[in-house]
């Protein structure tokens, strides 16, 4: 059972780790500009939508970040110290090996590109 604790808990406490990686901040303006941006071209928002949209994407960002924090708190609180330190090896893993796809991705479109 106590398996299933744990890896229940990391199931739902990685997902949300992305969102909460420091660096990804500006990524993720850039994403919901972007997204804001495709939505204007595909339903041809007024600029009242478009202030409407960018807050409730805004406010969405900030709930997620709430509950992060608040699962990362209850799961701290659930966790051995030594389980911790796991996780928060597991997290670091996670972290490199999106930077290398993110890397590999980056290198791919440069080539097709053809700079």
């Amino acid at each position: 059972m106590n398996v299933k604790l744990i890896s229940m808990a990391i199931a739902l406490a990685l997902p949300l780790s992305v969102a909460a990686y420091p660096e990804g901040k500006g990524d993720h303006e850039h994403y919901r500009a972007k997204k804001i941006e495709r939505l204007d071209t595909e339903l041809g928002l007024s600029e009242d939508q478009k202030v409407k949209i960018e807050a409730l994407f805004k406010e969405q960002g900030e709930k997620h970040r709430t509950l992060y924090e608040e699962t990362q708190s209850q799961l701290q609180s659930i966790l051995t110290p030594e389980q911790n330190a796991q996780l928060k090896e597991m997290k670091q893993r996670r972290i490199e090996k999106w930077r290398e796809k993110h890397q590999q991705r980056k290198q791919d479109e440069t080539k097709r590109s053809g700079y």
